[in-house]
């Protein structure tokens, strides 16, 4: 059996209660507890930490080993010594009883305490209530001496019984107050208990203000510069009076449609030549204007909670003070608990030994009388015995004075616990009826930011939308991206499937002829069991494959938005690192279009064009030219791709050649001068680059000589920074030990492994070394610190990783990671 205190809170008082293992469970406690107080004027709690008991706690072994030791504790003053140590410290609990209906108002204040014995001098018998003495044997007679001396005795007695009263009365009421005190202390528990329920809800309603408090800055910072987003995106015109063009301040009004997407729309029958007519501008409007009123609203209402928690929690400096009004009671409790303690050792054992003399005199007396009857015949034995027992009342009657003096004490000291504990029950009442109060208005407080919070998450869902219109022209950017990148898929996809088409008719042709040849010679000489039993279709033509390309639906819906030249270009897209600089610039402009290099990178197929470009003739011009075409498609693809994956990094790319290489275009059916005309065409291009590449050594050579005059002229640190600030950009039309490369995956070679080609200008064939990443990166950016020059050799070997043309040139570069992603 489990055996429990229960301690009522607003008395004291404890109650007992046994259960057995099985039945230890909150419902059983308060069954129990129903004599004294019915279950739905209840509240438990148990700690600390001081909470509602729940039955997976009651029935921990720690929990319940803590419930015994907050007995031991109570059970100490019963010694002399207090127990009001913090429970925390020794890691004892208690369970504390609690009335609801106590914390009202209307609620009856306490009676007051009062002890048993009751204060005040005790009742104390007379000589009516000492007993007649014993009849005298009939061989003795009654003389006048005998029945003075009787008188003397009796009275003896009287002081006996007197002092046997104080005695007891002693005992009783240091016991009364002993009760009374572990009652107080069992008080001062329980207002430790409520308090620190307390401060439990405090505290948890101030993480949950603090928590809404940083949610609702940080959001309504972010809310109100939303809706002046918005108020200039919705604008007609954008007007910058400081002609410093933002991105971050323009109208949609002011960025126009491209000129297909203003043709389909008209061809649908509306007018869009504006980001601003393709959003529902009024109804974004009065939505904008809910937002903003819901904003100002939940803003009050933050504002009215401030107050109200205020109001609820209060002050630290209230807190304190409350705080040493408790303690200040308690120290009235130990003092009360240290008299009493010493009133114990010093009077309570003071009165026991008086009345033991009381008691010796009163056996000495009847002794004394005794001798004296059996001796009154003697001369000077009556004297002699009066004299004695004179002085032995007059000595009782001293005893019980000073007996009588300790009872006053005693008497006074049961007032003062009496007193204290009355003072101390009312103190209780009021300061349950402020805890209750205060825990009223922080739960209050709290289902308010509970609906502020649930508020706040609806106004950042609605205000949510309005972000469409506030990253219109980025998304915008993105999707003419988007398209022509989907556009040079689907050109890539039909070109490469027409190339594959007609190498395979070629082969099928030439398969043809030779196998005619064969019937013609060595085959008319076999015998018919060679084409009847051993292949039957030896005279048979080879299959004929032509794969039907389903319909490009997609490919007639995309509009040709173009190239980027002729994008809307935003300042969003421009990143502080220059890809290229200004030389190149002027030295790219000075370059016929149609002769710039391109920005692309390797196919990890481009080798199967390789192998169909080695089996085609010499004469079979069409073939190689549609190879060429589709080679053209994929590598325009490719260079989609990596503009789309720059731009999404933030980075700012060149304006693309791409488009005027393949403006110049050789019908298949042209005469053999067109092909000679090509070759020629390539033969220029050729020279175009060498000089190019020479150009480019120059303005390097003549910048790294501008470098060192200035730096001649510079402080050592504004030397260092300068070095710094060049050897961080992005080298993209020369790659030297000491730059810093950008490279990207364009495929996947030998292995299986992702191919990263450096993003370059007219400096192709930029490799990074395998073994200088781990995993696949979607970018590398790296501190080249080795390079190597190689020739691509036979195709699908170890000297062409890259599936180059045979004898291309290409470098692999070793660098230092700076950034991957």
């Amino acid at each position: 059996m489990i055996r429990l205190r229960v301690l009522t809170a607003s008395t004291g008082a404890c109650t007992h209660i046994s259960l057995h293992p099985n039945e230890f469970t909150y419902s059983t406690i308060q069954s129990r507890l129903a004599a004294v107080l019915p279950v739905n004027d209840q509240i438990i709690l148990i700690g600390p930490p001081y909470k509602v008991p729940k039955d997976s706690l009651l029935r921990n072994n720690e929990t319940i080993s803590a419930l015994r030791l907050g007995d031991e504790e109570d059970e100490l003053i019963q010694n002399g010594r207090h127990s009001l140590e913090p429970a925390e410290r020794t890691g004892s609990k208690r369970i504390f009883l609690f009335s609801k209906r106590a914390l009202a108002n209307n609620a009856p204040e306490p009676p007051d305490c009062v002890l048993d014995p009751a204060p005040g001098p005790l009742p104390m018998p007379t000589q009516s209530d000492i007993p007649p003495p014993p009849p005298s044997p009939s061989d003795v007679v009654e003389t006048p001496l005998r029945n003075a001396l009787e008188l003397y005795v009796r009275q003896l007695m009287l002081d006996v019984a007197k002092g046997r009263v104080y005695a007891d009365g002693a005992d009783l009421r240091l016991a009364a107050c002993r009760k009374c005190l572990s009652e107080m202390v069992a008080i001062a528990h329980a207002l430790r208990a409520a308090v620190s329920n307390l401060s439990d809800h405090r505290a948890g309603a101030v993480r949950q203000r603090t928590q809404f408090s940083s949610d609702f800055v940080d959001a309504a910072s972010f809310y109100m510069g939303l809706l002046q987003k918005f108020e200039l995106r919705a604008g007609e015109g954008y007007v910058d009076e400081t002609n410093t063009f933002s991105v971050e301040n323009e109208s949609l009004g002011s960025v126009p449609l491209h000129p297909s997407l203003v043709a389909a729309a008209r061809s649908s029958g509306r007018m869009m030549e504006t980001l601003l007519d393709t959003v529902p501008l009024d109804r974004e409007k009065a939505w904008a204007n809910k937002c903003q009123t819901a904003h100002e609203r939940l803003t009050a209402s933050a504002e009215d909670l401030e107050a109200a928690f205020g109001t609820a929690v209060g002050t630290s400096s209230g807190w304190n003070e409350e705080a040493q009004e408790d303690l200040a009671a308690e120290e009235i409790i130990k003092m009360l608990i240290s008299e009493v303690e010493d009133a114990d050792n010093r009077i309570r054992f003071s009165q026991s030994e008086k009345n033991d003399i009381l008691a010796s005199n009163q056996s000495e007396a009847t002794r004394i009388m005794s001798t004296a009857v059996r001796n009154e015949s003697k001369e000077g034995r009556a004297e002699s015995a009066f004299s004695s027992l004179e002085e032995m009342a007059k000595s009782s009657s001293s005893i019980l004075m000073t007996m009588e003096s300790d009872d006053n004490i005693l008497s006074q000291l049961s007032q003062r616990v009496a007193d204290a504990k009355s003072a101390a029950m009312k103190r209780m009442k009021s300061r349950l009826r402020h805890i209750s109060v205060a825990q009223s208005e922080i739960a209050r407080v709290t289902s308010s930011v509970s609906v502020l919070q649930h508020a706040l998450l609806q106004l950042k869902t609605d205000i949510g939308h309005l972000e469409h219109v506030v990253e219109l022209p980025s998304s915008y950017q993105s999707f003419l991206t988007e398209i022509q990148r989907r556009r040079a898929y689907c050109n890539a996809f039909k070109s490469i499937f027409d190339a594959t088409l007609e190498r395979l008719n070629l082969m099928r042709a030439d398969e043809i002829k030779l196998r005619e040849a064969f019937l013609r010679g060595p085959g008319k000489h076999l015998m018919p069991a060679f084409y009847e039993i051993f292949v039957p279709t030896l005279a048979t033509s080879p299959a004929v494959f032509s794969p039907q390309l389903p319909d490009m639906l997609e490919f007639q819906t995309l509009p040709n938005v173009g190239s980027q030249s002729t994008q809307y270009n935003s300042s969003s897209t421009e990143s502080g690192s220059t890809l290229m600089s200004s030389q190149v610039r002027e030295m790219e402009s000075n370059v016929d279009t149609k002769d710039q290099s391109v920005l692309v990178s390797a196919d990890e197929n481009s080798g199967n064009y390789d192998v169909m470009m080695q089996t085609m003739s010499q004469g079979d011009v069409a073939p190689r030219r549609k190879d060429d075409k589709a080679e053209r498609a994929t590598l325009k693809y490719e260079n989609a791709v990596l503009r789309q994956k720059l731009e999404q990094a933030g980075v700012k790319v060149p304006p693309p050649y791409i488009d005027s290489h393949i403006t110049t275009t050789i019908h298949p059916d042209e005469n053999d001068s067109m092909d000679q005309r090509h070759k020629e065409q390539h033969r220029k291009i050729s020279s175009l680059e060498a000089e190019l590449e020479r150009v480019q050594k120059e303005l390097e050579a003549a910048r790294v000589s501008s470098d060192q005059k200035e730096a001649a002229n510079l402080s050592p640190n504004s030397d260092k920074e300068t070095t710094q600030q060049s050897s961080d950009k992005i080298s993209h039309t020369s790659f030297e030990v000491g730059d810093i490369g950008l490279f990207m995956p364009t495929g996947r070679g030998r292995g299986g492994k992702r191919i990263y080609l450096a993003f370059h200008s007219s400096c192709p064939h930029r490799y990074l070394s395998p073994d200088c990443i781990d995993g696949s990166p979607d970018f590398v950016l790296g501190r080249i610190v080795y390079q190597e020059e190689f020739a691509a050799g036979a195709l699908n070997t170890t000297r062409n990783p890259f599936g180059l043309h045979v004898g291309t040139k290409f470098w692999v570069l070793t660098v230092e990671v700076v950034k991957k992603g």
